[in-house]
């Protein structure tokens, strides 16, 4: 198998750890980041400035993470497995294709896939589906049988390296066609990741951050198979917050600036590598803001918090840039964000935390509402019946409840953008290790939890 081939599939399983080259779009609030009436230090630039008031400190912060369906995963992995089974002369081949195998087995099934998917790589083989008798691929231990006889030879593999090659490389192929007919509607993987650092003293604190979005598809419809949407922001930011009234009251400016990078269109692996270079693939913006926030402490343990977002701002999306660029880091007057129109609204986040000092642990129960004002003008834009404003209601709410035990280990779970998520880290000294899983609150009424989306994000930070 060639190794273009190859990259192609690894890159669809592989997403979260190619993109993370860059806000137009908002970082994902995961359950170990700050809530609007929280007090979270450096990260509260982010979030609340207010939260930074009298606080001092470094930290440096990496976050990775998924999102794609557990029948996505499975069908992804079975064909990677396949494709560096071939790739590896130290690898059984035949157990190779004995594990890939079970698992389409699986999903064929299930329903997920069809003979047309199984035709595609096995055509012509002694597990080709139209040849071999009825109920076989639906029978896991007549597959290994047949892959552990001896008229199961180098013959066959070799014809199921040609199928892959013709499925990736051959668009005329038969072994195309069937390959996307037997995919189910869309196989996407969704990978984001975001980096910051930078420091406080005594409340106001200077940083740079970097968010990215990918999704890589396997889109039946269309036949292709590559990055669907790429988002980048490389930016940043600087503000903090001060005091009153003995600390009761905190108030907080943040302002940033950040370079925007989206794809104007799907881009298939095999143009991988001119991605960056192509003006007719890639776009480039810029967009700065400014956010004013406060947070007021009634009690040492209760907080309330409200922020202005983009209280004065600019993007610019759609007018070509001067030779000399953005900021004189990119030269081609044909980087524009021609398609994507952005109106500038103030918008209006708050929320409420309790966060008592205990001896053995320090519980934090929060409830957080994002963009209000755009949450309402939605609504009336829609004009939303009941049921379908409580559904919007939702996309704008995140509860919280989070627990540190002994100072250095946390646990904690919320409700944000439909997604449920638990998570759990230890915080030893400087160094901070959290990771966290989630659901989509379409589990409770799928009939198959195998396409309900799930996701998992991994952070690492250092702070003093």
């Amino acid at each position: 198998m060639n190794n273009r081939t190859i990259i192609i599939i690894i890159v669809l399983i592989i997403m979260p750890v190619i993109l993370f080259a860059g806000t137009l779009f908002e970082d994902e609030k995961k359950t170990s980041d700050p809530y609007v009436g929280e007090r979270g230090g450096f990260n509260s630039l982010f979030v609340n400035p207010a939260g930074a008031a009298g606080q001092s400190g470094f930290e440096l912060s990496l976050n990775v993470g998924a999102r794609t369906k557990v029948n996505d995963v499975k069908l992804l992995m079975g064909i990677t497995a396949i494709a560096l089974g071939f790739n590896d002369t130290t690898t059984d081949m035949e157990m190779t294709i004995a594990d890939a195998s079970q698992t389409l087995a699986e999903l064929y099934s299930d329903g997920v896939i069809t003979e047309d998917f199984l035709d595609a790589i096995f055509d012509g083989t002694d597990l080709d589906p139209d040849t071999v008798p009825p109920g076989f691929w639906n029978d896991p231990a007549s597959i290994q049988a047949a892959i552990e006889d001896p008229l199961f030879d180098n013959a066959d593999l070799t014809q199921i390296e040609t199928n892959l090659d013709e499925v990736m490389n051959n668009p005329g192929s038969p072994q195309h066609t069937d390959f996307y007919n037997g995919l189910p509607q869309e196989v996407t993987a969704k990978a984001l990741a975001s980096f910051k650092t930078g420091f406080l003293i005594k409340g106001f604190g200077l940083g740079i951050y970097d968010h990215a979005m990918g999704v890589a598809i396997m889109d039946p419809v269309t036949q292709e198979y590559g990055l669907e949407t790429i988002y980048n922001e490389l930016g940043v930011i600087a503000g903090g917050g001060f005091n009153l009234f003995e600390g009761k009251l905190a108030l907080g400016i943040s302002g940033n600036y950040g370079i925007l990078m989206r794809n104007t269109s799907p881009v298939g692996f095999e143009d991988f590598g001119t991605l960056l270079n192509d003006p007719g693939t890639i776009n480039y913006g810029y967009t700065w803001g400014v956010d004013l926030g406060a947070v007021w402490r009634p009690t040492p343990a209760l907080g309330i918090g409200i922020v202005f977002n983009d209280v004065v701002g600019y993007t610019e999306v759609d007018t070509p840039h001067t030779a000399d660029g953005i900021i004189g880091l990119f030269d081609s007057g044909a980087y524009l964000m021609d398609s994507m129109n952005y109106k500038f609204t103030m918008d209006l986040d708050a929320g409420i935390t309790w966060q008592p000092d205990w001896r053995f642990v320090q519980p934090k129960l929060s409830f957080d509402m994002y963009n209000v004002i755009g949450y309402a003008r939605d609504v009336a834009d829609n004009g939303d019946d009941f049921e379908s404003a409580m559904y919007r209601t939702l996309e704008h709410m995140r509860f919280g409840a989070n627990f540190t035990f002994f100072e250095f280990l946390n646990i904690g779970g919320q409700f944000y953008d439909h997604y449920l998520s638990v998570g759990a880290g230890l915080d030893l000294l400087f160094l901070e290790l959290y990771g966290e899983v989630k659901i989509r609150d379409d589990a409770f009424s799928a009939s198959d939890l195998g396409d309900v989306p799930i996701g998992g994000d991994l952070m690492v930070r250092i702070h003093f």
